[in-house]
């Protein structure tokens, strides 16, 4: 027991130094023991002994050691709630605020859209990790998600959490507001708080708010077609035979971005298609295929070229 008090179990920094001290400190105490007994008349039993106590002695100290590390590892783990992501740690955050645009466009890494309205910031990582997807919302924004069952999103927003299973929602969350709104447009989310309550599992034409005062989640049908007011949440993206002009025109009003191309090529050219809920680039990537062109993307610049339609 002199040895096992001899190394300290607290929470420390266990530097190199540190440990060679400490077991040279147990080591010595060992030593004096042994001296004690030789002067006590043992010494015909004590040859074996001190072998075996050397070897206690070491065991004990790394079994001592290794606990304050165990102690520390989990002393230092962010504390989680049981089946709830945490927020992400790393600093290396992009930050997108829109303040004077109606609404901005803001494609994420995986090729998600998200309408950003004015007064409203956008913070997500340059390149989203292998496991799941994860943005932080301050305002208001509309949200089409690229599906990836693999990689969740996660979009928190104030004291809510909305995990999305592929689809198009709107959030309101404003710092001084009572309340904080989830709506989704098409597919499925699933609401909680960061509290762990209840998960609220949100279908078509649903919606969540939170009531900041008494802090409680309640789902409702949608009390209006449109939770922020703007062109994207009532369009459905459903064509035929609608001449091209016409149908880069609405995405560029739907989205907030500026859509070129060359009126005169695509003025014979006509398109039948229903494009749905996809985030913007999917878009364009369908309707480029059908009139057999090409785009480019310079963050709410696109440019169209490609051949006249016969």
């Amino acid at each position: 027991m002199e040895i096992a008090r001899a190394v300290p179990v607290r929470d420390e920094h266990l530097t190199d130094e540190y440990i060679h001290h400490k077991v040279q400190e147990a080591l010595q105490a060992a030593k004096r023991r042994e001296q004690r007994e030789n002067r006590e008349g043992r010494e015909s039993f004590f040859p074996v002994f001190v072998s075996g106590w050397n070897i206690a002695a070491s065991l004990l100290i790394i079994a001592g050691l290794c606990f304050a590390l165990l102690r520390i590892y989990n002393h230092t783990q962010p504390a989680a709630t049981a089946g709830q992501p945490s927020r992400l740690t790393t600093p290396a955050l992009k930050e997108v605020a829109n303040t004077e645009r109606p609404f901005k466009y803001v494609q994420l890494p995986d090729g998600s859209s998200v309408v950003l309205q004015r007064n409203s910031t956008l913070k997500y990582p340059r390149a989203f990790s292998s496991a799941k997807r994860e943005v932080y919302l301050t305002g208001e924004a509309f949200f089409e998600v690229t599906k990836n069952p693999d990689q969740p999103f996660f979009v928190y927003a104030g004291e809510l959490v909305a995990k999305v299973h592929g689809t198009s929602f709107s959030i309101r969350a404003i710092a001084e507001e009572k309340e904080i709104t989830i709506a989704v447009k098409t597919g499925k989310v699933s609401v909680f708080t960061e509290q762990a309550s209840p998960t609220l599992l949100l279908t078509r034409n649903q919606q969540a708010t939170f009531e900041r005062a008494q802090a409680r989640l309640v789902r409702s049908a949608l009390k209006s077609s449109a939770l922020l007011n703007i062109p994207i949440e009532n369009q459905e993206f459903t064509y035929s035979e609608t001449p091209a002009a016409e149908v880069f025109d609405a995405l560029g009003k739907a989205y907030g971005v500026n859509i070129a191309f060359d009126r005169n090529s695509l003025a014979h050219c006509s398109i039948t298609a229903t494009l749905g809920d996809e985030p913007l680039e999917n878009k364009l990537k369908w309707l480029c295929t059908i009139l057999e062109a090409s785009y480019t993307i310079n963050q709410d610049n696109i440019t169209i070229t490609g051949t006249p339609c016969d």
